[in-house]
This record gives C-alpha cells, structure tokens and sequence, in this order.
C-alpha cells in the first residue's frame, strides 16, 4: 500500500515537472550530447528528460540496419540511429514534432538517409520491414488534454499495449525492438516484462538507471 501511495506521487510529481518544462517558450537551438536540435515548446522536449537520453545512449544500431522510430518527437532517437544506421524512418503523430524532426536532420547532416511521415504508431506504414523498431513510449497515467501531453500519457497502458500488438509484423526475421521504461510507469516491470514476452518477443537485455526519483530501463528484445 505504502509503495502504490509513493508511486502515485511520483507520477503526480512526474506530470507537474512535464508541464513546467513544456510551458509554452520561444523555439530555441540547443545542443544534446554533441548534437545540434531545435526544440519547440509543442514537442516533447528531450533535454530534461532522462529517458529520451538514456535511450539513446544505448541505442544498439548497426550500419546495415534499417530502423524505424516510433513517436520520433524532435527526432533525437531518430539523429543518433541515423549515424550509424543505413536508413531510418521517423513516424509521429504530431505535425509540429515531424517538422522538428525534418529541421534536427538537416542541422546533423543526416538528411539523405532519413524520411519522416505524420502518423500514428505503424499507421503509415503498408509492407516495410525493419531491422529495429524504437520507441520512447509514454508511460505515466492519465488522459492527455492535447497532442502534446500524449508524449508522456498513456492511460491503462493501452498504447504499449496496441504497439506490442502490431510490432512484430514490420520486423524482418531476427528483428529487433528497443524501449525504454519505468518502474512509476502505469505499468508496473512485471508487467511490461510479460507484455513484452506474450507479444512474442524474447528480452536479450535489460539496461538499468537508478536515480532517487525512479529506475529507468531500456529493453532490447528480439521477434520470436
């Protein structure tokens, strides 16, 4: 009982820091671990936020792969796999986040082996297949109130859900997938473990990051 109250609290404390990062600003120009983005106020900013970078930093991307990132936001997942990757397609549901995504890919250089759609999880996509699908899902509960709260709300957990639902079939055989997760998500690591594993897929690593506030971790696991 006592851990379900500090975890709701979390959540709570989680969704004020969002909204106060995400106040609306003036665009601005930063760099990110070497890397140059433009960021803006209606698209998840990935700066502050542990997870956008943790992911990133543990990226297993290789130079033949052709990989696709689910809910790219400003396309930070999308510049580092595209150095390394063959091609990369980028695919979120709000209009402002593809521009941004379009803009960051430019400003490193990697325009030529990157496109980007507006679209809905897979919802773009007709027959490609992937070597690796990534995503940085929202995680923590609620009902979002516009489409930028949806970078962090997913109430029930029904996003990770319909995503582990079609994954599988836009991988190539030995396909990968790559999240990142949280023990304060609206799943608990139990339970996104075994969503992971009824979908099909088979978790070859997991990659923890402890803070005071929370535990991060980024799952790597392959199509059955």
């Amino acid at each position: 009982m006592l851990k379900q109250t500090i975890k709701k609290f979390k959540q709570t404390l989680a969704k004020t820091g969002l909204k106060l990062i995400h106040k609306p600003k003036k665009p601005s120009l930063t760099k990110i671990k070497g890397k140059k983005f433009y960021l803006h106020p209606k698209v998840f900013n990935p700066k502050w936020t542990f997870s956008s970078i943790f992911l990133a930093e543990n990226l297993e991307v290789g130079n033949e792969n052709v990989v696709l990132d689910v809910g790219c936001g400003n396309g930070f997942q999308t510049v580092f796999a595209a150095e390394k990757a063959s091609y990369v397609l980028a695919l979120d549901l709000n209009p402002v986040a593809v521009k941004c995504t379009k803009i960051n890919i430019e400003l490193n250089g990697l325009k030529n082996k990157v496109d980007v759609l507006v679209g809905n999880l897979f919802q773009p996509l007709k027959n490609e297949k992937f070597n690796l699908i990534i995503f940085n899902p929202p995680y923590l509960p609620g009902n979002p109130k516009n489409i930028l709260e949806k970078a962090w709300l997913d109430k029930d957990g029904l996003l990770i859900k319909k995503f582990f639902g079609e994954a599988k079939k836009y991988l190539k055989s030995k396909g990968k997938i790559q999240i990142v997760y949280s023990d304060i998500a609206v799943l608990s690591p139990s339970q996104i473990e075994k969503l992971i594993e009824d979908s099909n897929f088979k978790i070859i690593r997991k990659v923890n990051k402890k803070s005071m506030f929370e535990t991060l971790t980024v799952y790597s696991a392959i199509k059955n």
